[in-house]
């Protein structure tokens, strides 16, 4: 007791000091080439751009290479492959681009850009003023001169770029747009790789307290973008449902035991295993965000399994001596009662902190994201077992000098009334077991069509609280009209009563993490908070609504969020959740194949909208991806899952169009990665379930009691699935880490389930009573039966603290719905399945095989 009150010390300094994100780091290791020199993008492709890419394709670690050529500049993007180390990697970089540059033509000037990806676009503010005593020049002059430097003396941040405020006769910064009001000057903070947002974005906006002495007179800054809002909303809601389980659970935990010392224990390990699982996590340089919340949310309710069955069988037993005289020593009565569940308890905590190991290996952004959410589950998992066997037996022993009644389960109100209900209906399935587990295997193969009925997605979104809005027009678009059209849209979207300011910008940003053609446009929508929407719609259904209202002629919409955004660009080049990469040498032949496609699959049931790139009169930017010329198919998917749209769509591009000889086509954006999460999982959903099987049999030294308690996993799947279908949520990653951790929550609920049964068997062979069916039937009954409790307990605390997930409605609840609703389907029916089954099953094994011939 003393080691974990040091321990909780420790802990509390940890959670002071742990950094806080919306989400994990998922950006891609990168390192930017930056040319200048002024000339045409077929003459940048063809004189700078190729011939670096074609010397960077040998550089150890490199996953994808995209190269962009405008007009005076061209940008190269080398994606590195994960767990490579971004210094190491720009110095490797370095040495390969010192070789090619000697090579290219004079004139050209080329760098390495900041240590930052778009990923890194933290905050965004503009520069106003109301008083008309400053022009545009001059705020974008004090914004150069002063503003801009300020902030890049500001630890974490790599640059501060500016865009706006030389009207319209500039194209090389683009132009941007305030609430449809006008040019306005605006900086952009960028992070620097691997530095922790929220600690950033706070020591920009202390910097920019002490700026404000110094501004014009008549000069404000109005933030147009800050992810720390998100962040701090995001940590509140985990926050808020960690706190709304903790109180629930432990509920259950009082309302099932009914006894006070014996629900101490348990109760007050959940919070201990919360606080110490923040040690480690810190230790790892973890942050704490949704996903590594998440991981520890998912597992409150277990937290306290063992600590329940311990503390229910210390009470069982203590009951009993107290029945019989309180004859002997109660310590000793005690310790026994711990031995003898103790092992058991352990693995099956162990087999639900091991079961989320192949989460590790998942690679690239899927890796991740999710790796936060295994680790602060394993350590949640594993310190809970550890105190299972150390500090619940110390509290049970020195709460035992308290002097307390233990009364019989019978008098307990929810005892009597499982007993009631479960007893005629464990004697019935004990008289026909095996047409119990053909209804069970009838009921899981009935199941089987409405999983495949389930839609596919690589992941559900991520509600980050503001929206983008990224459409695309003609390639040949002049300033005045990208600035025109850029009012335009804003004045529609600030209409919205919904919205609360709109900064949109044509063109890039003075950095070269953005290299985004004038065509190109990106308007930023902060919103109210949801409360103050009208009519309360939901976001879905305020994008289709915006979507509706900006449908102008010559322009093309595509809706995401932010940071999504810049993951998705960074990723696979792809802004939209679909799109279509043509590869070839021309490219007029490029876009006349993108051109096709489009019109091939506009009509498809699910487009929301399409665009191929064009490049207009003359090539304007032009992309170069691994050596090849490339066009993208922008695809904007709404009412439909991605992996059935896919489907169908190339389906019908197979059957419509016949590619040239040299071109080829490559299915991009979430699909992307999809496919790649569905490979992954081919290889790792059976090795989870090995592991699984080698903890059970390493604890039960059975192989037939392994394989009994490995059939709670079918028996969840037929919950999982029909709640998945119920709620019409699509099979993604997030729903298979769901059924990974309900994989050891199913191994947990078999072992239990088996354990008393076994200790009811054993009890009767030691008093000699195994020697007719009746009595094996009534020893089954006795371990199924009269030790309801603490089986139901422990589901009851992992399925009540799963609730709290599934109505919540905050940052982040979207994703977390969907990895607790198949444990919450799941657990259901591996519950009451198992109750049936099980003990038919253990039933036929016993008397026709272990005690064949012994029993009259």
């Amino acid at each position: 007791m003393i080691c974990v009150a040091a321990a909780l010390a420790v802990a509390i300094w940890s959670i002071q000091h742990i950094s806080l994100d919306a989400i994990p780091d998922l950006s891609d290791s990168q390192v930017i080439v930056y040319s200048q020199w002024d000339k045409s993008p077929n003459i940048m492709e063809d004189q700078v751009t190729h011939p670096i890419v074609s010397s960077l394709l040998g550089v150890p670690g490199v996953k994808a290479i995209r190269g962009f050529s405008d007009v005076g500049v061209s940008y190269i993007y080398v994606i590195f492959k994960d767990g490579t180390d971004i210094t190491s990697d720009r110095s490797q970089l370095s040495q390969y681009l010192n070789r090619v540059l000697p090579h290219l033509p004079k004139g050209v000037k080329t760098q390495l850009g900041p240590d930052a990806t778009g990923v890194g676009w933290v905050f965004q503010y503009a520069l106003i003023d109301k008083s008309g005593k400053h022009d545009l020049q001059q705020l974008r002059s004090f914004q150069d001169q002063n503003l801009r430097d300020a902030l890049q003396s500001v630890p974490g941040v790599a640059e501060v770029a500016s865009i706006g405020g030389y009207g319209t006769q500039s194209q090389v910064t683009g132009v941007s747009d305030l609430d449809g009001q006008g040019d306005v000057v605006v900086g952009t903070v960028i992070m620097r790789f691997g530095e922790n947002a929220l600690n950033v974005i706070n020591r920009v906006k202390a910097k920019l307290q002490d700026v404000k002495k110094s501004l014009p007179d008549g000069v404000e800054i109005k933030i147009t973008y800050d992810r720390s809002q998100l962040i701090e909303r995001a940590i509140a809601n985990l926050r808020h449902q960690l706190i709304e389980e903790m109180l629930v659970v432990s509920l259950v935990i009082l309302l099932f035991l009914w006894h006070f010392p014996s629900a101490f224990i348990p109760i007050i390990t959940i919070p201990i295993a919360v606080i110490l699982s923040f040690i480690p996590m810190l230790g790892m340089k973890l942050t704490s965000n949704i996903m590594s919340l998440a991981g520890i949310a998912i597992s409150m309710g277990v937290l306290v399994d063992g600590a329940i069955v311990q503390m229910e069988n210390v009470y069982k037993h203590l009951e009993f001596w107290e029945a019989g005289g309180r004859k002997g020593d109660y310590h000793e009565i005690c310790l026994k009662a711990l031995k003898e569940v103790g092992p058991a308890v352990f693995f099956s905590l162990l087999v639900i902190a091991v079961s989320f190991f192949p989460i590790f290996t998942l690679l690239d952004q899927e890796g991740r994201l999710f790796k936060p959410l295994a680790w602060s589950k394993t350590f949640s998992m594993a310190i809970a077992a550890i105190l299972v066997v150390t500090l619940n037996p110390a509290l049970r022993m020195w709460l035992l000098r308290f002097k307390t009644k233990y009364y019989a389960e019978a008098e307990h109100p929810i005892s009597r009334v499982l007993f009631n209900l479960y007893n005629p209906i464990c004697r019935f399935v004990l008289t026909y077991p095996k047409h119990v587990i053909a209804a069970a295997i009838a009921l899981f193969l009935a199941t089987i069509p409405v999983y495949l009925k389930l839609g596919s997605e690589f992941m559900p979104p991520l509600w980050e609280g503001d929206i983008l809005y990224m459409p695309v027009t003609t390639p040949d678009i002049s300033v005045p009209g990208a600035m025109k059209l850029l009012q335009t849209e804003d004045k529609i979207i600030k209409s919205f009563p919904e919205v609360e300011r709109v900064w949109g910008k044509a063109g890039r940003i003075d950095s070269s993490t953005d290299p985004a053609p004038l065509s190109m446009m990106e308007t930023t929508i902060l919103l109210k908070p949801q409360s103050q929407w009208p009519g309360h719609i939901s976001h879905e259904e305020l994008i289709n609504q915006l979507d509706g209202a900006l449908q102008i002629p010559g322009s093309t919409n595509a809706w995401t969020m932010p940071i999504k955004n810049r993951i998705d660009m960074q990723s696979t080049g792809i802004r939209t959740p679909i799109g279509i990469k043509v590869f070839g040498h021309d490219i007029k032949t490029i876009e006349r194949i993108g051109i096709q496609i489009e019109g091939i699959i506009k009509d498809i049931p699910g487009t929301r909208n399409v665009y191929a790139e064009r490049t207009g009169l003359g090539p304007s930017m032009l992309r170069d991806e691994n050596g090849l010329l490339a066009g993208y198919v922008y695809v904007d998917v709404a009412g439909r899952d991605i992996g059935s749209y896919v489907d169908e769509a190339k389906k019908t591009v197979d059957e419509n169009l016949q590619l040239p000889e040299g071109y080829q086509l490559l299915w991009s954006g979430q699909y992307e990665n999809m496919l790649r999460v569905r490979d992954r999982l081919k290889v790792v959903l059976p090795l989870t379930i090995f592991i699984i099987t080698i903890l059970l049999y390493m604890n039960t030294k059975s192989m037939v009691q392994t394989g009994i308690v490995l059939l709670s996993v079918p028996f969840s799947l037929i919950g999982a699935v029909w709640l998945l279908y119920a709620l019409g949520y699509n099979v993604s990653l997030a729903v298979w880490v769901g059924m990974i951790a309900l994989m050891g929550l199913d191994a947990e609920t078999g072992v239990l389930l088996l354990l008393f049964m076994e200790l009811s068997y054993k009890e009767a062979m030691a008093r000699n009573q195994m020697n007719t069916e009746g009595q094996l039937k009534e020893a089954i009954i006795q371990g199924a039966v009269r030790r309801l409790r603490p089986k139901l307990m422990t589901v009851a605390a992992a399925f009540v603290g799963l609730l709290p997930i599934m109505w919540s409605i905050g940052a982040g609840s979207d994703v977390m719905k969907r990895i607790a609703a198949p444990m919450v389907g799941g657990l259901i029916t591996s519950f009451l399945l198992g109750l049936l089954v099980y003990p038919a099953i253990y039933y036929l094994w016993k008397s026709k095989f272990e005690l064949k011939g012994k029993l009259k």
